[in-house]
């Protein structure tokens, strides 16, 4: 647990550094308390995976490294649902298995529209954070934290998390966010990735997108 007993227990910034299984932390955060992605070459595997799907040998080689010990990654990230077979791939090449991330991955090009949306509400979440500044350093200043020493400055984290975290459980609640998915290991998460700029493929866009699920 990790925590004395006859205690709830401190509820950390993020609950991926907690040995709780459950705990105050993002969606996201049971990838890295369950450890799936617990070392660089499953990092490297699904990178190459989302470019387009591949084979064993073709990750393999890419690698250089050896068939076995690259099946041995796919298959652990096949049993935490990292990784999955790409049914479109294997169509067409009906001879071999092919690979893809099981996640979302948001292409470089397929995100203009979205960013500038998300731009414009982290402009408006930001606006709203620095206006209600007087009114936060006006309760800090009524509780025990100000007669500690601590400060606005010190608090401004701690406050913009839990307003963000209250946000996410009411989108929740009204069912417009979906609460992390518990998969088969037992671990509950919602996870994504982004490719960078830097990292575009022109030919990605023409492959099935990663992390569709079927």
């Amino acid at each position: 647990m990790g925590v004395p007993k006859g205690f709830e227990g401190l509820r950390f910034a993020c609950g991926c550094i907690s040995a709780r299984r459950d705990g105050c932390g993002e969606p996201w955060a049971g990838v890295a308390k369950h450890k799936l992605i617990n070392n660089g070459t499953k990092e490297e595997i699904l990178n190459l995976a989302a470019q387009e799907p591949r084979t064993i040998s073709q990750l393999a080689g890419a690698l250089d490294l050896s068939a076995a010990s690259v099946h041995k990654h796919v298959s652990e990230m096949i049993g935490s649902e990292l990784l999955r077979e790409s049914e479109e791939w294997e169509r067409r090449h009906p001879a071999e298995r092919y690979y893809e991330p099981n996640f979302l991955v948001v292409k470089a090009g397929e995100r203009d529209e979205l960013e500038a949306l998300c731009r414009e509400m982290a402009g408006r979440i930001a606006d709203l954070f620095e206006k209600r500044r007087a009114r936060l350093e006006r309760a800090l200043n009524k509780t025990d934290l100000a007669a500690r020493g601590w400060t606005f400055s010190d608090l401004a984290q701690y406050l913009y998390a839990k307003t963000q975290r209250g946000a996410r459980g009411l989108l929740e609640e009204r069912g417009a966010l979906p609460p992390p998915e518990e998969h088969r290991n037992g671990a509950k998460w919602v996870f994504w990735a982004e490719e960078p700029s830097a990292d575009a493929n022109p030919r990605a866009g023409k492959k099935t997108p990663a992390g569709r699920r079927p």
